[in-house]
């Protein structure tokens, strides 16, 4: 039935979607590790980050006003967030690409903890699931417990890895020029994590 498991899958996954196509720090990591690599570390990042989107909501459905509260109230919490996103803005804008299609095997095992860590660092993960929770709260009745909280973690896990997928196949096109194509998407990149960043410092400093 709708009302069942198979309702919250679909909220959980078309949720996510929506939530994961605008251009941000993860979806920016999945087009330059493609382009600088090759569709199966980009992919790898992916998986990575969708993972992590499982906890971040499953933090959200639990936690969400508690931890919303803390983050607005704790000022080295926030400052730290936004220190280390203009710290990696800085890394990624200086660091030379070096495209290549064969890496050492130490190179190969980082790029799933890549995944990880930019996923874990986004401000802006726990905040969506609130608002989003909030939003579907307005259509449908929900009670995130037993099967319908695992058939609505598992709706948002295919959701992200479907929408960066997205990209990772669509980034496919830029290894043509493969050199120029990764010195635009470091730029990018490092502009975006740095927006976030300044912003970040700048909510908590302004507070």
């Amino acid at each position: 039935m709708m009302d069942g498991p198979f309702l919250y899958f679909v909220v959980g996954l078309i949720a996510c979607l929506i939530g994961t196509i605008p251009f941000g720090p993860i979806n920016l990591t999945v087009v330059k590790t493609t382009v600088d690599h090759n569709a199966a570390r980009g992919t790898e990042v992916a998986v990575a980050a969708s993972f992590i989107e499982i906890v971040q909501a499953l933090i959200a459905t639990c936690f969400g006003m508690i931890i919303s509260n803390f983050l607005e109230a704790n000022l080295l919490v926030r400052s730290a967030i936004a220190l280390a996103f203009i710290v990696l803005a800085g890394v990624i804008f200086t660091r030379k690409p070096k495209p290549q299609l064969q890496q050492d095997s130490a190179e190969e095992k980082s790029f799933f903890m890549k995944g990880l860590v930019i996923a874990a660092l986004n401000p802006q993960a726990v905040p969506f699931w609130i608002f989003a929770l909030a939003a579907i709260s307005q259509y449908f009745v929900f009670e995130y417990v037993g099967i319908h909280l695992v058939a609505f973690l598992i709706g948002v896990f295919c959701g992200k890895l479907i929408a960066l997928y997205g990209f990772v196949v669509a980034s496919t096109y830029l290894k043509s020029h493969l050199e120029q194509s990764s010195v635009l998407v470091n730029r990018v990149l490092a502009s975006v994590l740095l927006f976030i960043g300044v912003s970040q410092a700048w909510n908590a400093l302004v507070a």
